[in-house]
């Protein structure tokens, strides 16, 4: 199995609420593609899934999941979900677990059901709507706002203890 594909590095996110903050429109709102998980995808989808959201549950994994179609969408990422899951998994992460040196196997048989459960819904037409609000990033809320932001995002998003962010 390949690196990508084969850690522990969990990012808790999405299990107290939601509140919103500011106006961002989703890729479809901006005439963006319609992001697309390919059947080849869908174990990496689901690992990403599991290893970024498992402690916060279903409404967790569905945030990190419009995170990462949203990535798919925007011009400034690759245009797969694969891409855009090891995009610098090389040399500059951009998702943890893909570069802690643990291994990537889930270990915890109910979450990783529930990530697959919630990569099959997020592959089908009745997906859910994007709790994100057009996040392209995210951080955890005891965590300050990363200089690298700097003031050209905006916070879209606050779900369980983490915030998101789209562009300006």
């Amino acid at each position: 199995m390949h690196r990508a594909f084969a850690a522990l590095a969990v990012v808790p996110l999405v299990a107290l609420g939601f509140l919103a903050i500011g106006p961002v429109a989703a890729a479809a709102d901006q005439g963006l593609p319609e992001p697309v998980i390919d059947s080849d995808e869908s174990e990496l989808f689901a690992l990403n899934l599991y290893h970024e959201a498992r402690s916060e549950g279903r409404d967790g994994m569905i945030a990190v999941g419009w995170v990462v179609l949203n990535r798919a969408a925007d011009p400034e990422y690759p245009d797969s979900v694969e891409g855009v899951i090891t995009e610098g998994a090389d040399s500059r992460c951009k998702w943890g677990w893909l570069c802690d040196g643990k291994s990537d196997q889930p270990k915890e048989a109910d979450m990783w059901a529930l990530a697959r459960d919630v990569t099959e819904l997020m592959a089908s037409p009745d997906r859910p709507a994007d709790p994100t609000r057009g996040a392209l990033w995210f951080h955890r809320t005891v965590r300050e706002k990363p200089s690298w932001m700097a003031d050209q995002v905006q916070r879209t998003a606050t779900l369980g203890s983490h915030h998101f962010y789209g562009r300006n």
